[in-house]
C-alpha cells in the first residue's frame, strides 16, 4: 500500500474516483485527499467530475519502484517475485494534480418538475420547489393557510370566552345583595 494524494486544482467540491488493475479496484475520492492506495502493476485510471457538468479522466502510470534493486542482498529472483506478487516493486506518484483549468462548466437544463407543461404536471408540481421564501411544496402553503386560520379561530374563541367572563363577572358585581345574596346582606338577618 501507498499514500497518494489527489488534487484537483481549479475545481472545489470535486469527486474523484480511481480505478486500478483487472479487478477494478476501485476509490472514491473527495481532493485535497489523501488516501492509501493498493500498489499495482497496472495503470490507475482517475475520473472527476466538478460542478458545472465539468469532467476530466487521467491515466496514472505505475513505475517500478527504486527499493525492488535492493533485492541483490535478498537473492535477485526470490526477493523479485515477491515483490512482482505483492506489488512493492511498484509505485504511484505521490500526487496526483488534475487541473481544471481551461474546462469550461455548462449551464444545466432545469429539473422537469419546473415545465408546467409536462406530461404530469399535478405530480411534477408537488417536488420541492426550493424557491426563496416560500413553502418547499404546495402542499405545505395550504396547510399553512389551514393552520393560520385554526389559530385565528382559537384566538377568537379565547377573546369570546374572555368577553362573555367579563360580562358574568361585569352583572354579578351590579347586583346590590350579589348573584346569591352574599353581598351587601348583614350576616345575622336571614
Amino acid at each position: 500500500m501507498q499514500q497518494v494524494t489527489f488534487e484537483t486544482p481549479n475545481a472545489e467540491g470535486a469527486i474523484c474516483t480511481a480505478e486500478i488493475g483487472v479487478n477494478r479496484l476501485k476509490y472514491i475520492i473527495r481532493p485535497p485527499q489523501t488516501v492509501w492506495i493498493k500498489k499495482s502493476s497496472n495503470d490507475m485510471s482517475v475520473s472527476c467530475e466538478a460542478s458545472g457538468l465539468r469532467e476530466m479522466k487521467k491515466i496514472v502510470e505505475s513505475k517500478t519502484a527504486p527499493s525492488t534493486f535492493l533485492n541483490v542482498f535478498n537473492g535477485i529472483l526470490p526477493g523479485a517475485v515477491i515483490d512482482g506478487d505483492s506489488g512493492a516493486m511498484y509505485k504511484y506518484p505521490e500526487k496526483v494534480v488534475i487541473d481544471f483549468a481551461g474546462i469550461v462548466a455548462t449551464s444545466q437544463p432545469m429539473p422537469p418538475y419546473h415545465n408546467l407543461d409536462g406530461l404530469n404536471p399535478t405530480h411534477e408540481s408537488t417536488v420541492e420547489d426550493m424557491g426563496p421564501d416560500t413553502p418547499a411544496i404546495r402542499q405545505d402553503s395550504i396547510d399553512k393557510i389551514r393552520h393560520d386560520e385554526a389559530y385565528d379561530q382559537f384566538k377568537r374563541e379565547q377573546a369570546e370566552a374572555a368577553a362573555l367572563e367579563a360580562e358574568k363577572q361585569s352583572r354579578i358585581d351590579s347586583l346590590d345583595g350579589g348573584f346569591y345574596g352574599d353581598k351587601g346582606a348583614s350576616k345575622g338577618t336571614h
